[in-house]
């Protein structure tokens, strides 16, 4: 393990991947940049991981990223040296459907799938500030918006190919579009995508309308309150409301009932 010091986002790197932690680390220090002016962060530690390393540190599956965060035991995040064959290939059979409306995709998958880490950098942010409810959606969705304000001022030619991944990952077709769902209910990948894809598109249209309001309201609020973080996003942004019905489970028809003819009801 090779250590790549850094006040804000120090990295550790397996053997052979120390070029791509140093990549990382230069992305990820870009959106500290940007974000660290609205409020002081904590340093979050970049761990990339070959196989072995990773499962002589965590159980989680390999080549999933993902973030330990605790103010008390620190903020990282685990990132694969590679991603694995299997899991490049399933995400691209499931990318397919959206791909050919779109006919093609916005770019490598092991792209979309780094440029994603910004998201998972932006989760460790959360904890810092007290923006983490613990309510699924609310938190994916405050991470993207956040991931998304850091994207277009640090990276903003990286921000256009964000917004295209989004809306092509929103053109999938979910089995469950519902919010109250998505906490309660395990979502395969498909749908997974799909959220994040209109999480994605969303949280674009607040950074481009209103920049950074959002955001000045939530530090404000924070910490946010489960019981309550549905209340101040409205507040903050009253449009959200309309957004939300739109994840409301569509009323169906009641189905007609057909009466039985019979001797006896003919008189």
């Amino acid at each position: 393990m090779q250590a790549l010091p850094h006040p804000a986002v120090p990295a550790w790197a397996s053997s052979g991947a120390v070029l791509r932690a140093k990549a990382l680390q230069e992305y990820l220090a870009d959106l500290e940049q940007t974000l660290k002016t609205y409020k002081p962060i904590p340093a979050v530690t970049v761990m990339v991981l070959d196989e072995a390393d990773w499962r002589a540190r965590t159980r989680h599956p390999y080549g999933f990223p993902f973030q330990r965060t605790s103010l008390k035991e620190g903020l990282y995040l685990f990132i694969p040296a590679r991603y694995p064959e299997r899991f490049v290939w399933r995400l691209r059979e499931v990318l397919m459907p959206a791909a050919k409306l779109a006919r093609k995709l916005p770019g490598r998958v092991e792209s979309f799938l780094d440029l994603n880490l910004g998201h998972e950098y932006a989760h460790a942010v959360q904890v810092a500030w007290g923006l983490r409810t613990r309510v699924r959606w609310v938190d994916e969705f405050v991470a993207n918006y956040l991931y998304l304000l850091a994207l277009l001022q640090a990276r903003p030619e990286l921000y256009e190919q964000a917004v295209a991944w989004g809306a092509l990952i929103a053109g999938l077709t979910p089995q469950e579009p519902s919010l109250g769902g998505y906490d309660r209910k395990p979502h395969n990948l498909s749908d997974q995508l799909w959220f994040q894809g209109q999480f994605t598109t969303q949280a674009a249209r607040l950074v481009e309308s209103g920049r950074d309001q959002l955001l000045t309201g939530l530090l404000q609020a924070a910490p946010l309150k489960r019981s309550t973080v549905h209340k101040v996003l409205v507040g903050l942004e009253p449009s959200l409301r309309e957004w939300f019905a739109e994840f409301a489970p569509k009323k169906q028809p009641l189905p007609i009932q057909e009466e039985r003819v019979t001797w006896e009801n003919l008189g």
